[in-house]
């Protein structure tokens, strides 16, 4: 019965950023020219831009240890959320912002994966602003700027959703986990 619960909650978790997709890219495509998503020079770094920034956020507000798979399946985990604290805490867009980024330069310094993807997702975000009115005339190029910001956006919120649903997922299920795992790398070894 346990597992029948914990196979629900994983579907509702696995359907609500679906649907938020869904809502972003209807949203998306008012505001977008469109062609805008035929021009990969601006949709393609607005999309690497959202996931560095998805990684940057997250290594930013979390420490090392809560990805430390020693630590993963113990009651004590970081992961052992039920779903509305895993909706409320880890996936929270609102609980994601620019002041741990800040407040990490300002104790550790400038280095390491949190400022090499600063420093990536700056020079994307410049490419997001300039890289429109190459394609686009100036009353449309500036729609396609907010329509690449707000690809970079949906892109950033889907990869912390997705770590935190494979960390959540895997501590949740714990061993069937592992079992799955197993299952799919004896079926991708026998087909090579």
């Amino acid at each position: 019965m346990v597992i029948l619960q914990h196979l629900l909650e994983i579907a509702f978790v696995l359907a609500l950023p679906i649907a938020v997709g869904e809502l972003v890219w209807a949203v998306l495509r008012l505001i977008g020219p469109p062609d805008f998503w035929r021009v990969p020079g601006v949709t393609m770094p607005a999309k690497l831009m959202g996931v560095i920034l998805g990684v940057v956020l997250l290594a930013a507000r979390y420490d090392p240890s809560y990805f430390d798979l020693h630590y993963l399946f113990i009651p004590e985990s970081p992961w052992n959320l039920p779903l509305s604290q895993f909706l409320a805490e880890r996936v929270n867009p609102l609980n994601y912002g620019i002041g741990p980024i800040v407040q990490r330069f300002a104790t550790d310094g400038a280095h390491g994966l949190l400022a090499f993807g600063s420093i990536a997702a700056t020079a994307l975000l410049v490419v997001i602003a300039a890289a429109p009115f190459r394609f686009w005339t100036l009353p449309i190029a500036p729609m396609a700027v907010l329509a690449g910001l707000g690809l970079a956006l949906l892109a950033a919120y889907l990869t912390i959703y997705l770590v935190c649903l494979v960390f959540w997922t895997l501590h949740l299920l714990n061993f069937w986990s592992l079992a799955i795992l197993i299952v799919l790398f004896q079926y991708y070894r026998s087909r090579a």
